[in-house]
């Protein structure tokens, strides 16, 4: 028997959790720590890189009391570490930060963005390393540093993620992992290392960069400090960390191109697993890994439970029972709103990342309530777009499986979303899919226990919500007139 440590590092919380041998959440094993960005009105969103430490060991030691507390809890064979993507942060020859945490959701950076589009082909860059050249990815941010804060680019000896600079601090070393650093727009997806290319590009050496870890490494043991301080990480191995949308898909028993996962936490995304990408990554899409065997394949949009959250914080909305009874009562498109949710940019499919939210077609009756259920119906379009993107690269009759906090909270858009896409959408039961999928991937490293596949079959599934074709018919022409509206605003 075995059990998992899980070390969380979400965009909204750190949690460390411990899971068993089934990837089944040991009872009452789970320290939390919420917190937020730091955002302004000018686009920064930013994360406290010692302040992240500190959460981190704060969870840690939370938990570490409860297993010392409980003599029965099987020891911890292995951890694996999760962690929001597209993170940025610059140390110096001592390892020490020199910049914030720079976020995904960090919007500055969009007409450094605009520059290196002029001098770089976009498409290319796409197929070489699976991402566009957006304000989101690495390219960008260090050019932006280099042009904007010379200094700091001079004196970084390293470019990291967080979850390298959690590593560097828990373990002694940085050993990246190749899911984390794909979401960078840095690595050659072909070559599965840095790619030659931007690194010229952007003036910069290999060498400012982690070591990409191995397939099938596992990183050192805590050093000494660290099992002094956390006597559970005693003998256990950690896996490389891995990005939190790939975790996701695990966790939610989508581990193939059999099953698409849509995923609605603060964002928003669509992917799935290949073991045989395509050769050539679609232009709406981006390519990215779950490990050096898997590739991920997908959307992502910056809209999701953040919009729902705006609702809620600026209209009057009743509570969310009620909210959700009158939200289902209303017919499809009854508003005539249309509206482009893109309150903090756009991501797939058309990655215009300094656009903003939309909202078009409010008369004298337009109530708090129809905005709200125009805007579920709007990131459904959103979603259904990629969708129609996805479908091609996955299996025949491949199911939706959804998971995410924003999304399971709302039956009325659970059913949006499968009228939308015009697909039978299956819920995934499993509380912390995104940890839940990092056990699994330690655990199929683990001999004698189940494999992946094996695991994934024992995800537990809910209700299933069948599209109607009237629905559907009525969606898709709101969302003709919602991609219009985009032409319109944003070209």
């Amino acid at each position: 028997m075995s059990n998992v440590l899980v070390l969380d590092i979400g965009s909204s919380s750190t949690r460390a959790i411990l899971y068993d041998e089934r990837a089944t959440l040991v009872p009452d094993a789970m320290a939390r720590r919420a917190f937020s960005f730091h955002v302004d009105s000018e686009g920064h969103s930013e994360d406290d890189p010692e302040q992240a430490v500190e959460r981190v060991t704060g969870v840690l030691d939370e938990l570490q009391a409860h297993l010392s507390a409980d003599r029965n809890i099987t020891p911890i064979s292995a951890m694996g570490v999760s962690a929001y993507a597209c993170s940025l942060l610059c140390l110096d020859s001592e390892g020490k930060p020199l910049t914030p945490v720079y976020t995904y959701a960090d919007t500055r950076f969009a007409a450094a963005a605009r520059a290196l589009r002029e001098e770089v082909d976009e498409m290319a860059a796409l197929q070489r390393t699976g991402c566009r050249i957006r304000a989101n990815y690495l390219p960008c941010r260090i050019a932006w540093l280099k042009q904007n804060s010379p200094e700091v680019f001079r004196r970084t000896r390293w470019f990291v993620s967080l979850s390298d600079y959690i590593c560097l601090r828990l373990f002694g070393s940085m050993r990246a992992g190749i899911s984390v650093w794909s979401w960078s727009g840095l690595l050659n997806r072909r070559l599965q290392n840095w790619d030659a290319d931007w690194l010229m590009q952007l003036g910069i050496s290999a060498e400012q960069l982690p070591v990409i870890a191995e397939p099938d490494e596992w990183l050192e043991p805590a050093h000494q400090e660290t099992v002094a301080r956390w006597p559970m990480l005693r003998g256990a191995r950690c896996l490389p960390a891995c990005g939190d949308g790939a975790a996701a898909n695990v966790g939610s028993g989508c581990v193939d191109d059999s099953r698409i996962a849509v995923t609605v936490g603060t964002t928003a995304a669509l992917r799935i697993v290949s073991s045989a990408p395509p050769a050539a990554v679609p232009g709406a899409l981006w390519s990215y890994r779950v490990d050096h065997r898997r590739e991920l394949i997908g959307g992502a949009t910056t809209e999701g439970g953040s919009v729902f959250a705006w609702l809620r914080r600026t209209l009057r909305l009743p509570e969310p029972q009620a909210l959700e009874d009158a939200l289902r009562q209303m017919a499809p498109d009854s508003h005539q709103l249309t509206i482009l949710p893109l309150f903090s940019g756009e991501r797939s499919p058309g990655y215009s990342e300094d656009s903003r939210a939309t909202l078009s077609g409010l008369a004298l009756d337009s109530d708090a309530l129809a905005i709200a259920r125009a805007c579920l119906e709007a990131v459904s379009y959103r979603l259904g777009m990629i969708y129609n993107e996805l479908r091609p690269v996955a299996q025949p009759g491949a199911r939706l499986i959804a998971s995410g906090g924003a999304l399971l909270a709302s039956p009325t858009w659970c059913q949006i979303a499968a009228d939308v896409a015009g697909a039978a959408l299956t819920v995934c039961e499993e509380p912390e899919a995104t940890s839940r999928g990092i056990a699994m991937l330690a655990l199929d490293r683990l001999p004698n226990m189940a494999g992946l596949q094996a695991l994934a079959g024992m995800t537990r599934l809910g209700d299933t919500y069948e599209p109607d074709t009237s629905r559907h018919a009525i969606y898709q022409s709101a969302m003709a007139r919602q991609q219009e509206l985009y032409r319109r605003v944003v070209g």
